[in-house]
């Protein structure tokens, strides 16, 4: 198994260099600046669709002031009338507390209406303002989009032209997989979920994954060779390769 060890060992050097590989071409400027676009563009979108949420709330407020403003009209309207009538009768004839009556409801209906119709005039201006973001913002993501759908093309050939360097890391990858039994793989792999390199070398009863100090009997574990020696710190698997 100590042979075993050792390639394993070379195995991650494999492994490892085809991750870095691949992680480069994940982090080229062209991508980070996709993902900055493909970001830009998701929230541009919520800002839309918030915007909208936002104006047919207030449209739907409209609506009832409207159904208010017309109300108040027909008020006034039936006002206007009693005064016509007022104003033909002798004054003898009229009660002041009529007339006054008259004169608050007038007042009143005439307040409530202007403070009606400054409340329309001011939604409408939110609408108005809310459809000018709107449509700034859908120019801003139209611009966006189009560079977006550039770069992704050029990201796609970066991907392809790479293919032939990822492949050659592979198969050298695989070459090595090949000589270690399923086993050892299988606990390699499970390791490297939650360690990036999950083999470490002893040296001087340390492990140079963690920089641990072990019992020196660690070393003879490694060296008897019956079976996988883990750190008891970090769970790398332990070598010995001098």
């Amino acid at each position: 198994m100590i042979e075993q060890m050792i390639q394993l060992w070379e195995y991650q050097k494999k492994d490892m260099a085809l991750d870095q590989f691949k992680a480069q071409l994940k982090d080229t400027p062209t991508r980070k600046r996709l993902i900055k676009l493909q970001r830009y563009l998701k929230n541009s979108q919520k800002k839309i669709n918030a915007l909208e949420t936002e104006a047919l709330q207030i449209q739907g407020k409209m609506q009832t002031l409207d159904r208010q403003y017309s109300l108040l009209e027909e008020e006034l309207d039936e006002l206007e009338k009693d005064i016509g009538y007022y104003s033909e009768c002798e004054e003898d004839e009229l009660a002041p507390e009529q007339i006054k009556e008259i004169i608050q409801q007038a007042t009143a209906l005439v307040s409530r209406s202007g403070r009606i119709k400054s409340d329309l005039q001011t939604m409408q201006m939110d609408i108005e303002s809310s459809d000018q973001k709107v449509r700034d913002l859908l120019q801003k993501m139209l611009s966006a989009k189009k560079e977006y759908d550039v770069l992704k093309i050029e990201h796609q050939k970066e991907l392809d032209g790479g293919k032939e360097e990822q492949q050659r890391l592979e198969e050298e990858a695989n070459a090595v997989a090949k000589m270690i039994p399923p086993e050892i793989l299988s606990e390699y792999k499970r390791i490297k979920g939650f360690r990036s390199n999950p083999v470490a070398v002893l040296e001087d009863s340390r492990c140079n994954g963690c920089n641990m100090q072990l019992p020196a009997g660690v070393a003879a574990q490694i060296a008897k060779g019956d079976r996988i020696v883990t750190c008891e710190n970090c769970g790398r698997i332990l070598i010995v390769t001098a």
